[in-house]
């Protein structure tokens, strides 16, 4: 427990060393300081179990290190889940407390989101929701923390976006819309044009997930342009290619 901040601090120098422009911390969707966070994970009985302030800790601990690494004048921000969108995970109230402790922080950003890769959660970004998934959260923080903050999940209209700025929220986190434009933000800027969202019928768990994921892949071997939108075609190919990279994954994982 004692080395995990240094190992988060020396990859943000590292992060640094190389030229990058800033680092954040990744603290949702179920990744390890997500999971110390959630109490349907995180059964320890020691410092860094139990209320919420145990369970956030760690991540106190991993922001303190990282700027103690790379000075003060480098960007760090956080990725925090609103909820974890599974019985018995995160809940608002928790992370509500946790965006309240980071205002005491040296964090530069604070970034919302929700959800977990783990079975039986719900994604957000699987359903059909006309607007921005974790909005009302965005706006209970606020009246959390001075921070900057950001709002990922949900965003497929300019005016969504407006108006997510107009109750306070700093900054507007864009995925899936950028994956369907990515010059999205430059068009917006000067009109109201709004991608086209494919509907899917009956998509498999994770479907429409795969395709994106098969998409942003597309784009970043210039085949963008190519016809993909057969959803069983891109969840064949994103399996097929998660079968090449798990064996050199687990090859090359610490023991």
């Amino acid at each position: 427990m004692r080395t995990l901040p240094a190992e988060f601090a020396r990859t943000a120098r590292l992060a640094k060393e190389l030229g990058f422009g800033g680092v954040q911390v990744h603290a949702a969707h179920g990744f390890l300081l997500s999971q110390f966070l959630s109490p349907l994970f995180n059964k320890r009985d020691d410092a860094y179990g139990g209320p919420i302030e145990n369970r956030m800790r760690l991540l106190l601990e991993v922001v303190e290190e990282i700027r103690s690494e790379v000075g003060t004048r480098f960007p760090v921000a956080l990725k925090l889940n609103s909820t974890d969108q599974l019985e018995g995970g995160l809940g608002e109230e928790d992370a509500l407390s946790v965006i309240a402790a980071l205002d005491g922080t040296s964090i530069d950003l604070i970034d919302i989101s929700g959800g977990t890769y783990f079975p039986g959660a719900r994604a957000a970004s699987d359903s059909d929701g006309s607007g921005p998934y974790f909005l009302k959260f965005a706006e209970a923080a606020r009246e959390m923390t001075g921070k900057p903050l950001m709002l990922t999940g949900g965003f497929k209209t300019r005016d969504q976006a407006i108006d997510a700025l107009n109750r306070g929220i700093d900054i507007v986190g864009l995925a899936r819309a950028l994956v369907l434009d990515p010059a999205l933000p430059k068009v917006w800027k000067s009109e109201a044009v709004d991608p086209h969202f494919p509907r899917f019928q009956n998509p498999p768990d994770g479907g429409v997930t795969a395709w994106y994921t098969m998409r942003l892949l597309d784009i970043g071997h210039d085949r963008e342009g190519e016809n993909t939108w057969d959803l069983r075609a891109q969840v064949q190919a994103y399996e097929a290619r998660d079968r090449v990279r798990v064996p050199v994954w687990n090859a090359n994982t610490w023991e």
